[in-house]
């Protein structure tokens, strides 16, 4: 029997290596069945569940792993990831805080304690966490962009833009920090320099998409239409899959009375993110332009149920009656 748990277990790790993810977990599962205290077995079936989204089935193993070693760093690493993937953070700030007990002088522990307080809300705990890590790692660049995006949070956006440029300081070709950077400029109001940092950002990287969409979010403002749709244009060929370019896109061709195209957009906005708020309630306002009284109110509600509170002065004023 053990014989047969180790073949079955060694065949899960080549199917792992090979990327064969569901064929490795029938394995581990195998191995398991035949040695229910095989705990390597579990920890790689764990693994595998997480690459496969099944959240309860990786939360499950990695704790059966954790029970038969208290000390187990990378099971509670990766069961603190899962619970803050699946939204339970109390659960993922447990975990965090035993590896800073297990690991003190390792900045990793306080550094994604920041990072879920940072997912909680709760800015003033993630940038005391995040200032932890410095004192421990004093040239992580991460954690100085995390500290800057919790500033910015804060609407502290000076004591963001200097903790944004020291971690470009440390790190100066990180698209995502220069991005970050141009954000900061733009709540600012400075958005000639927000435009040329975004912009900065696609010289490091032209394929980094987000900046490409947010540089057009600026360009929509200003109702340079054309630049607007070029940059939002331009990521959807990057990533066919990001539903804010095609949300932003979709308000460009609006003002342009590019109707088909606008409703186009929405939908599709939609169609990759179910639960996208903004993009219900613009393509009710076009629905609404349209002369659809019955889907501008439908889209709206759906708005209002996701969360944008303004979306009910549109239903009071055109379906409430």
């Amino acid at each position: 029997i053990l014989k047969e748990s180790q073949e079955a277990y060694n065949k899960g790790i080549s199917d792992f290596e090979n990327k064969n993810y569901s064929n490795a977990f029938e394995f581990f599962t195998q191995a398991i069945e035949l040695k229910p205290d095989f705990t390597e077995a579990y920890y790689n079936r764990a693994c595998v569940a997480q690459i496969l989204n099944q959240q309860e089935t990786a939360i499950a193993d990695f704790s059966k792993v954790i029970e038969e070693n208290l000390e187990h760093v990378e099971a509670y690493y990766n069961r603190a990831e899962t619970y803050t993937l699946s939204g339970f953070y109390d659960k993922a700030i447990s975990d965090y805080n035993k590896l800073a007990e297990i690991q003190p002088n390792n900045n990793k522990p306080p550094y994604l304690l920041g990072e879920v307080y940072f997912l909680k809300g709760d800015y003033n705990e993630a940038i005391s966490y995040l200032n932890v890590s410095l004192e421990i790692e004093k040239k992580y660049a991460n954690a100085y962009n995390d500290i800057a995006s919790s500033y910015r949070k804060l609407e502290k956006y000076e004591t963001a833009l200097k903790a944004q440029q020291d971690g470009i300081l440390l790190e100066p070709g990180k698209d995502f920090m220069i991005n970050n950077l141009g954000s900061i400029y733009k709540k600012m109001d400075e958005v000639d320099k927000a435009i040329e940092t975004y912009s900065k950002a696609i010289k490091v990287n032209p394929q980094y998409f987000i900046a490409y969409n947010n540089r057009g979010s600026i360009y929509l403002e200003q109702e340079n239409f054309s630049k607007a749709i070029g940059d939002f244009s331009t990521a959807i060929e990057i990533n066919s899959e990001y539903p804010l370019a095609y949300n932003n896109r979709g308000i460009s061709y609006y003002k342009l009375k590019e109707y088909d195209k606008s409703m186009a957009d929405f939908n599709k906005a939609i169609e990759l993110n179910s639960k996208y708020a903004a993009a219900f309630l613009n393509r009710g306002i076009l629905k609404e332009s349209l002369r659809d009284r019955e889907g501008c109110c439908s889209d709206w509600h759906q708005a209002a149920e996701l969360g944008i509170s303004f979306a009910k002065k549109y239903i009071d004023v055109e379906c409430e009656h």
